[in-house]
C-alpha cells in the first residue's frame, strides 16, 4: 500500500512539474512577418487594334504557358481594350495571336513585355503574316 501511494504521489508531482513548465508564453510576432505581403497590381494595359482584313479575327493572349480567347475584332474596325491583369502574365510578358473566322491562316506576335508599357497597339492587315505590333 506504502508502494502505491509513492508512486500516485509521483505520478503527482511529475505532472505538476510538467504543467508548470508548460505554462502560456505571450507569442510575440516580427513586424515583418505580420505585414501582409505587399502585392502590386499591374498597371493597366491597353490593347488598340486596328483590323485591315476583311473578315472577322479572333485574339488570344498567350501568357504562362496558356492561351486565353480574349476578344473579337469585326472587319475593318478598330478596337481599344484593356488587357486585365489575371491575363499580362506573371512575368509581365504576353504573346498575342489573331486568327481569323472562317479561315486557316493566322498570327503569332513575338514577345511583348507589359512592364513599364501603356499601350500595345496590333495592326492585323489582309495578309494576317504581314500583322505587326508596337508597344509604348
Amino acid at each position: 500500500m506504502v508502494g502505491r501511494r509513492t508512486t500516485l504521489a509521483s505520478y503527482f508531482i511529475v505532472c505538476t512539474l510538467l504543467l508548470a513548465c508548460a505554462s502560456r508564453h505571450p507569442v510575440i510576432q516580427d513586424s515583418l512577418a505580420a505585414a501582409p505581403p505587399e502585392t502590386t497590381a499591374p498597371e493597366p494595359v491597353v490593347l488598340e487594334v486596328e483590323n485591315h482584313n476583311w473578315a472577322d479575327v479572333v485574339l488570344y493572349v498567350l501568357h504562362d504557358g496558356v492561351e486565353t480567347r480574349f476578344t473579337q475584332v469585326a472587319a475593318a474596325h478598330n478596337v481599344s481594350i484593356e488587357i486585365p491583369a489575371r491575363l499580362q502574365g506573371q512575368m509581365g510578358m504576353i504573346r498575342i495571336a489573331a486568327r481569323r473566322i472562317g479561315g486557316t491562316d493566322s498570327y503569332l506576335s513575338q514577345a511583348i513585355s507589359l512592364r513599364g508599357s501603356s499601350a500595345v497597339r496590333l495592326t492585323i492587315e489582309s495578309s494576317l503574316n504581314h500583322s505587326s505590333v508596337g508597344v509604348w
